[in-house]
């Protein structure tokens, strides 16, 4: 076989140049960036090796007709060597097990764009620059949602990024059978129909009666191409994104568009900036911030909620004036009146934008960093902005088409209805309490058991336990009906999902029953007989049911419906819904409670 002709299976992703961090930059300055980011991961990963005779990345411009390449190869260490682990250490003295494995990354330059092939580690290099969707917004200009045959997708809810969903499909089920409204697929797998390959991918020979098309961060024509098909794919790829028109396959859309990203970013840039500045008010401060604002670590989300401590520090401060904060739910206060503290002139708000984009959360477990991103990555939001709404969620901008908005308003309303905690097993709210305050109002009665902030391997398992007649109430409080709904929704997944992988444990029950061991050593006069509770759900005798309870506080002479139905959070909307559907996946009863309904007799 000729060289000119060797032919490699390829994925192809692209750079997102709208990443706050290359925003404005030359292509060559965007490599460079890059470079330099990776170069600094391998020193903190590697910090025993010495990596100019390892790694020693190098780099290699050069042109081709219409194309700029960027040639960046390395060699990689890895990290252990699996014999070097199994065997006794005498048997691994003076033996070299160290493991140098090649690794490449070729920058692709066409017209405005940059795209990326990689092999062996170079995923390391680009993951955090990439477009996520790239491929799925390729395929999106080329569906047809009532024709085209899944294979395989994988989808996650735009309000929660603890797992990915795969599903596994035979070859007569379409993507509109597929998808429901409220997931964003994350890749999918699908039979490329009989049109696209007698058309636009007429010249790559797809004469086979399968052939699969595999889109997700990247795009993936599963077929073998030389470089020179490299080239045509990626200028038909470039003309699909340029001239085709976008078809929705869910009722949201991502924000693709570079100048409304960054109006919709510097949007909420001054609201946040808004934020550092209530802090002159000391005394007012927590009860001025926006609503609508919310920090989670933007891909690490169930590492982030198992998080006991996150430190809050400047870039390259080196932890000179290091905050450290022990509730997620202060972050952002904390945050914002850390930025505040810090300014020399209050009044000079660009000072105050550079320090938001120069700010770090790291998250830790026993002072151990399980999370790391910058601040403003961290936000989750919701805006209105020139008469539309817009969700960001891990980092990327949504658009709320109104067919969603209308959908999900009706679906909240009806889930609530339909899920109500209707048992009176709740106290009234009463005024000037705080969740700490509310929860603690139930400790005095009879079968109720306090397990707000008794948290065993970083997860809370509920905020009140009560046990009433064959039903074991798991209830998760949260005072607000607004963007805290995602956090509380989170919040009652996470702890489902531990639970129910706990009582299939064939080695025992630890995660609960260590969470009631540490209750009882809290609570010496009110405890749990821990032996008897985990018999009784062993042997069903004692059914488990999570309860989603909120405090809406708005529209108060309203009924509980029309107060869902007024209120102008739709992330609130949005995990109410969303709490009901996933539930659905444990062996677990969900219940809904407005609090605020609560009557005194």
């Amino acid at each position: 076989m000729e060289l000119n002709n060797f032919k490699i299976d390829l994925k192809i992703f692209k750079i997102d140049k709208n990443y706050f961090e290359l925003r404005e930059k030359s292509v060559d300055e965007i490599i460079e960036t890059i470079k330099e980011n990776h170069i600094k991961k391998l020193r903190h990963k590697f910090k025993d090796i010495d990596l100019t005779k390892t790694v020693d990345p190098q780099v290699t411009k050069y042109k081709d007709d219409d194309f700029l390449y960027w040639s960046y190869c390395f060699n990689q260490p890895k990290e252990k060597f699996y014999w070097k682990v199994f065997l006794p250490e005498g048997l691994t003295e003076n033996q070299d097990f160290n493991i140098i494995e090649f690794s490449y990354v070729l920058f692709i330059k066409y017209k405005d764009e940059l795209y990326c092939i990689i092999s062996g580690s170079g995923i390391n290099v680009i993951k955090k620059y990439l477009n996520p969707s790239f491929g799925i917004q390729i395929y999106q200009r080329l569906c047809e949602p009532m024709m085209d045959n899944i294979i395989e997708v994988y989808t996650r809810s735009i309000a929660n990024n603890i797992s990915s969903k795969k599903e596994t499909y035979n070859l007569n089920q379409t993507i509109s059978e597929t998808l429901d409204y409220s997931n964003i697929p994350t890749k999918i797998k699908l039979k490329v129909r009989d049109e696209l390959k007698k058309n636009i991918f007429k010249k790559y020979d797809l004469n086979t009666n399968l052939v699969i098309m595999e889109v997700g961060a990247y795009f993936y024509l599963r077929k073998k191409i030389d470089f020179e098909e490299l080239k045509e794919l990626i200028k038909d790829l470039y003309k699909i994104e340029d001239e085709l028109e976008q078809k929705q396959l869910t009722l949201f859309s991502k924000v693709n568009n570079c100048d409304l990203e960054k109006s919709l970013d510097n949007y909420l840039l001054e609201l946040v900036v808004n934020d550092v500045l209530v802090h002159v008010d000391k005394s007012t401060a927590n009860n001025n911030l926006n609503d609508i604002i919310e920090l989670v670590h933007p891909t690490q989300l169930e590492r982030f909620y198992e998080c006991d401590k996150f430190i809050i520090r400047y870039k390259n401060s080196r932890g000179k004036s290091d905050l450290e904060v022990f509730d997620r739910g202060d972050l952002y206060y904390n945050a914002t009146k850390y930025i505040y503290e810090t300014q020399e002139d209050i009044n000079n708000r660009q000072q105050i934008v550079q320090d938001i984009y120069k700010l770090n959360i790291s998250g830790q477990v026993n002072n151990n960093q399980k999370t790391y991103a910058n601040f403003i990555s961290h936000i989750t939001a919701e805006i209105d902005y020139h008469g539309y709404k817009y969700f960001k969620i891990d980092g990327r901008w949504y658009l709320l088409e109104d067919e969603f908005l209308s959908r999900m308003n009706e679906d909240a309303k009806s889930y609530y209805n339909k899920y109500m905690l209707e048992k009176d097993i709740l106290n009234v709210w009463n005024k000037g309490d705080n969740e700490d305050t509310y929860n603690k109002s139930h400790e005095d009665l009879d079968g109720y058991y306090i397990l707000d902030k008794v948290i065993n391997e970083n997860i809370e398992l509920c905020d009140i336990l009560t046990i009433q007649d064959d039903i074991a109430y798991f209830i998760h409080v949260k005072n607000g009906f607004n963007t805290k709904m995602r956090d509380l929704y989170i919040q009652v997944v996470l702890a489902a999902k531990r639970l129910s992988n706990d009582l299939k444990n064939n080695n025992g029950i630890s995660y609960l029953e260590k969470t009631l061991i540490e209750y009882n050593k809290r609570q010496p006069l009110n405890k749990i007989d821990i032996k008897g509770f985990i018999e009784k759900i062993k042997t069903k005798k004692l059914n488990i049911t999570f309860v989603m309870a909120f405090r809406n506080n708005h529209y108060l002479n309203k009924n509980i419906i029309d107060r869902i139905d007024l209120c102008k959070s739709n992330i609130a909307k949005y995990s109410l819904v969303q709490v009901v559907k996933e539930m659905q996946e444990y062996d677990f009863s969900i219940k809904l409670i407005d609090i605020s309904d609560i009557q005194n007799e």
